[in-house]
């Protein structure tokens, strides 16, 4: 992980070097970047567990995904949000016999939605026409939600659950925007404490 961050940030500082054009982002720019990442740690693991298991369970799953948003104070720092957002779901699908004899089909769903809020802060090393490098850190929240549902009439529904076992999170990112035209770019973003990597549109104003 140290190596793919130095040469990401020395491709980004060569580019930069060698690049004369007109800075892309300035003090006052403001830059949204909504985007969606990977891997999902949560449906990974759950995956595996099924893959070894004989019952018929279907894993789904959603992001990491979310929204960065960002003003730079200056030149070079800039401060702002970044929301990000996964999920993890099990269903599973199964037969009970009663005590008649008599087969009953059930379903039982269980599902957890993860939810961080971070301040974010970001120092821009390069910036060009068409490229905008930067490192940064995040702090916020770090909200677990579980829900759980059954068509088993027998089934005891455990108390919906909010909260995790650390309720902060925090984030160190090395990212990258390149743009296409004034406004409109493409976002690139290395990280731990949320998607190791994602990627989306960047708009700036």
């Amino acid at each position: 992980m140290k190596k793919l961050f130095m040469m990401v940030a020395l491709s980004a500082v060569t580019l930069g070097i060698n690049h004369s054009a007109t800075a892309q982002v300035e003090q006052g720019s403001i830059i949204i970047d909504p985007y969606y990442g990977f891997p999902n740690f949560g449906k990974k693991i759950a995956d595996t567990f099924v893959s070894d298991s004989t019952s018929d369970v279907k894993v789904t799953g959603i992001g990491p995904c979310g929204l960065r948003g960002e003003y730079l104070i200056s030149d070079n720092f800039g401060v702002g949000f970044d929301f990000i957002y996964n999920s993890v779901g099990a269903k599973a699908d199964y037969t009970e016999i009663d005590g008649a004899g008599v087969s009953h089909n059930y379903t039982d769903d269980v599902n957890m939605q993860r939810f961080r809020v971070q301040a974010r802060m970001n120092y821009h090393f390069v910036q060009t026409d068409a490229v905008d490098a930067y490192v940064g850190f995040g702090a916020g929240t770090n909200i677990r939600r579980y829900t759980y549902d059954s068509t088993n009439p027998d089934f005891t529904e455990p108390d919906a659950t909010t909260g995790a076992l650390i309720p902060v999170s925090i984030r160190i990112a090395l990212g990258t925007r390149f743009y296409f035209t004034d406004n409109i770019g493409l976002n690139a973003e290395l990280g731990l404490g949320g998607p190791v990597l994602s990627g989306g549109i960047s708009i700036k104003f």
